[in-house]
């Protein structure tokens, strides 16, 4: 299941998914309950299968997570994302302060070829150093964004791009033609010296009023060679949309254990075993990552630190006139399994208290991994955003029947929206409580939700 579906406007296409620690451990299985997925029926391989693939419809790797800086909690999203089928990439970073009751995100649209390439912009040679790359840590020019959109636009007007200390910078606008203000604004030469975000200047189109402004984002994540599951690094700045308050992130994380291999074997059941990354979808996660450094917000440096997790999605996941939704719950439990619930809803969501099927990915303390059938409930109550009018659930139970056991993750805060004209989703750190093979159980989790 690919977690991402932004497919927004870029140019000329609309272009723009800790656990305390290891306490405990989780139980094997006996002879008359669940039993593991076999390790030879895995068709990943590591390290190689971390690294890009070529000629994938789509690929991600998507770091999320509780962070702590002593008893302050973070929620934390890192996403790079190519959605090279349909000519762009994306980067998705988010944070939410819960102690202070705040939620900043961004989505940031890069299109080829100068601002992104489908071959270069990860590496595919498992021989060298791993990274994935969007957006540049040294030039600031990443993005634009819109102000106010104006009126009165009947074609697309020019942007010019001055100042800041750098050149060579450009972008397309696109209109939105119902309004008649501007829909986007599209970097597509970043130009290189910007040493601060330069001034954006709009004109003709046979409109007036709107503004924009230029801004600095990136994410660059990078690993060794040898074991890129160890030692990695993941930087990212984030522009808050819409106050401008800026995030940043420095991490270095290293997996604890097997890897999670979603679906028990990395490849989705219902593709076709002979259709490859255009037919399948490939899917694993490192869900035990030991995570230390620093999140900056406007100047104020936390040290924080946790148990986080990672995902690394490739291959074929749906179309634009036919996508996938799908409610989500992870869980990182204090048992020492770590959980991937989730269900497909192509017919639209459930209604509160409405038990739907839904399936697991599970993975004990031991490196045993499990794919087993679920029930879902959202439960009570849900949240209206005052941005987009799209109604979230807050809560969800989770029913394990092969283990025994019922879960309830609830979201810390409820404004954890991502509101995007096309595709506003949900996603939000949460935590976990409930009982597991007949003993108490808690711990960290996100949600994830379309409306």
């Amino acid at each position: 299941m690919q977690r991402r579906r932004f497919l927004l406007a870029a140019a000329s296409a609309a272009a723009i998914a800790p656990f305390a620690g290891l306490a405990g451990c989780g139980n094997s299985s006996s002879s008359d309950g669940p039993q593991p997925v076999p390790p030879e029926d895995v068709v990943l391989s590591l390290p190689e299968d971390m690294y890009l693939h070529p000629g994938s419809p789509t690929e991600w790797w998507w770091h999320i997570g509780t962070l702590k800086a002593g008893e302050r909690i973070f929620g934390f999203e890192i996403n790079a994302a190519s959605f090279a089928k349909d000519g762009f990439a994306f980067s998705q970073i988010m944070l939410t302060d819960v102690e202070g009751q705040r939620h900043y995100k961004r989505t940031t649209p890069f299109v080829p070829p100068i601002m992104f390439n489908p071959t270069t912009w990860a590496q595919s040679d498992a021989s060298k150093d791993w990274y994935a790359r969007l957006g540049d840590v040294e030039n600031q020019l990443s993005a634009v964004a819109i102000v106010n959109p104006g009126s009165g636009y009947t074609s697309p007007p020019t942007i010019a791009i001055s100042g800041g200390g750098g050149s060579g910078g450009s972008a397309l606008a696109t209109i939105d033609a119902s309004t008649g203000g501007i829909a986007n604004i599209v970097i597509v030469n970043p130009g290189s010296g910007y040493t601060s975000p330069p001034t954006v200047t709009i004109t003709g189109g046979g409109g007036s009023g709107a503004v924009a402004q230029a801004f600095h984002t990136y994410i660059t994540m990078a690993a060794p060679a040898a074991d890129p599951t160890q030692n990695m690094t993941v930087q990212a700045l984030l522009y808050d949309d819409p106050t401008g308050s800026q995030v940043k992130f420095d991490l270095t994380l290293s997996q604890q254990g097997r890897p999670f291999f979603v679906f028990g074997t990395g490849v989705n059941p219902d593709g076709s075993p002979d259709g490859g990354v255009e037919k399948n979808n490939y899917y694993f996660s490192l869900t035990r990552l030991q995570a230390t450094g620093t999140i900056e917000i406007d100047g104020e440096t936390f040290a924080v630190s946790g148990v986080t997790w990672m995902d690394h999605e490739y291959g074929y996941f749906g179309t634009a006139a036919k996508p996938v939704k799908w409610i989500l719950q992870d869980f990182q439990l204090d048992n020492g399994f770590c959980i991937s619930n989730f269900a497909v809803v192509e017919n639209g969501l459930p209604d509160l208290d409405e038990t739907v099927p839904s399936q697991a990915t599970l993975q004990d303390a031991s490196g045993n991994i499990y794919f087993v059938k679920t029930k879902l409930t959202p439960i009570g109550r849900t949240w209206t955003s005052p941005e987009t009018g799209g109604t979230y659930f807050t809560q969800f139970r989770v029913e394990i029947p092969s283990f025994d056991a019922t879960l309830v993750v609830t979201t810390l805060f409820d404004s954890q929206e991502f509101p995007v004209p096309t595709a506003s989703v949900y996603e939000g750190v949460a935590d976990a409580t409930g009982t597991f093979q007949g003993k108490s159980v808690t711990g960290t989790a996100w949600i994830e939700q379309e409306p």
